[in-house]
């Protein structure tokens, strides 16, 4: 559990793959040398990004006056959270209105967007999940820590979770796709942020402690070693708990 919560925090930046596998010129990451560069429309994309706060881009009124300090401020590209809970306020029901107003304000000052999806986790805490998730708490599971304790948590062994999630994050990057393919705005997603248990190492629960102890998938270690986010430490160790993996 530990090891795999780690594994998403390290993870959480892709370049977006929403355009579709026949769209061409679509915002990629390409190895050039030793580097790896973000293309946009065939050029490389040197992003000078502002990162919002949290809850800056909750409504187009807020954000009218960050604009012109974005553009003073020599950027090109802005950091932006985007909300599960107010992108699907019912299940099954997305309003996508904001995300299509914070594409057009961006366009019109000249910036590139990357989205930070706020969906089951945010550091560390489920603060950004729908009220129709956090109020089930059968269908949703929490965390338990050591003493038995529930935190106010999604669980990662939660199906539900993980399928509610997934759906509402399809459909954002669909939505993305068909408002923003030509045009290539939004350059990079990030996927939840910081999924990891305050208070304790990871969750006490049956599953957890299951899952701490399995063997990791046999060229898992080979290929992070390979890739830099697994210490050498970890040798040729199968066991999640045998290695240290660094952010």
């Amino acid at each position: 559990m530990k090891s795999t919560i780690l594994l998403a925090s390290c993870a959480t930046l892709i370049a977006v793959q929403c355009y579709g596998p026949t769209a061409s010129g679509i915002p990629r990451l390409q190895k050039q040398g030793a580097a790896t560069q973000l293309i946009v429309d065939g050029k490389p994309f040197l992003a000078l990004s502002g990162e919002l706060g949290n809850n800056t881009a909750t409504s187009i009124e807020n954000m009218q006056p960050i604009w012109s300090k974005l553009v003073a401020g020599n950027l090109n590209c802005v950091l932006v959270a985007i909300s599960w809970a107010q992108m699907e306020p019912a299940e099954g029901k997305y309003e996508f209105a904001l995300v299509d107003g914070l594409i057009q304000e961006a366009r019109h000052n000249n910036l590139k967007i990357v989205f930070l999806w706020f969906g089951s986790w945010k550091n560390g805490l489920s603060s950004y999940a729908p009220y129709w998730v956090k109020k089930d708490y059968i269908r949703f599971p929490r965390i338990r820590i050591k003493g038995g304790k529930t935190l106010e948590l999604l669980s990662t062994f939660g199906d539900a979770t993980r399928d509610a999630d997934a759906r509402a994050y399809r459909a954002l990057m669909r939505h993305i796709r068909e408002v923003d393919s030509d045009q290539h705005t939004v350059v990079m997603m990030q996927v939840e942020n910081e999924v990891g248990v305050l208070r304790d190492s990871r969750g006490s629960g049956s599953k957890q402690a299951k899952a701490s102890n399995c063997s990791a998938p046999l060229a898992m270690p080979a290929a992070m070693r390979t890739r830099g986010a697994i210490a050498p430490s970890c040798g040729t160790s199968r066991k999640w708990t045998a290695c240290r993996i660094p952010c």
